[in-house]
């Protein structure tokens, strides 16, 4: 079962990938605009990033219990993929505006402390 559930979690997060390295599909799809480098950065974090964390996350989802872990997972995963999508698109897009910087520090910020905490409830 967990093989399974590893494998499920890789392929979802292999479209994320996908969609991060390609937002025009996004833009396409959605009707959304792409016409800047910031827009472009969002596509990227707001579908192939959260796709990637969910994708993350179900790859390395324990189990249910205790709630708070599992909460903490989904966050800190999800945190983490935006912020690689987000990342992707300042290595891509480039010209990251002060709001793109201030979304990449509360993603490194909430993932790592969603990881402290994990820890913390480990013990």
């Amino acid at each position: 079962m967990k093989t399974i559930q590893l494998v499920i979690g890789l392929l979802i997060v292999g479209a994320g990938l996908y969609l991060a390295l390609h937002p025009q599909l996004v833009a396409d799809a959605l009707g959304k605009p792409n016409d800047l480098p910031t827009r472009t950065i969002n596509l990227r974090a707001s579908y192939g990033g959260t796709l990637m964390g969910l994708g993350a996350f179900a790859a390395w989802f324990p189990g249910p219990k205790p709630w708070s872990r599992m909460l903490l997972g989904l966050l800190g995963w999800a945190m983490a993929g935006i912020g690689v999508a987000r990342l992707i698109g300042f290595a891509i897009d480039g010209s990251p505006d002060t709001r793109q910087y201030i979304w990449i520090t509360a993603e490194v910020v909430l993932a790592a402390a969603s990881v402290f905490a994990i820890r913390r409830l480990s013990k």
